[in-house]
């Protein structure tokens, strides 16, 4: 029982010491740092910042062109005024509508 158990031993303590050689081969890769190729933020993004501002731009233009467009749709260059008389008991009794150029 006793060769059962330095079997095991010596198979587990071969596993862990080829799993910690396998760590330390990984571990010393070289890693180069090219020192000569440090850009700024702007640099590296400035695409996207280009972009940024052309979809600001195209959203200030379209929005002022649909508020004024909206304008010129409802009143269409005329003013209506409705007038509505009721007596005491809230009946009508009369409706005025004028309208006006602007």
């Amino acid at each position: 029982m006793l060769q059962i158990a330095m079997k095991y031993s010596f198979k587990a303590m071969a596993a862990l010491i080829l799993m910690l050689t396998s760590i330390v081969v990984q571990a010393q890769e070289k890693v180069e740092i090219d020192t000569q190729e440090v850009k700024s933020w702007l640099e590296t993004n400035w695409i996207w910042v280009a972009a940024g501002v052309v979809l600001l731009l195209l959203i200030v233009f379209l929005s002022r062109g649909s508020r004024t467009t909206n304008n010129r749709t409802i009143s269409g260059g005329e003013r209506k005024t409705t007038t509505v008389v009721k007596d005491e008991q809230g009946n009508v009794q009369s409706v005025t509508t004028t309208e006006e150029k602007l």
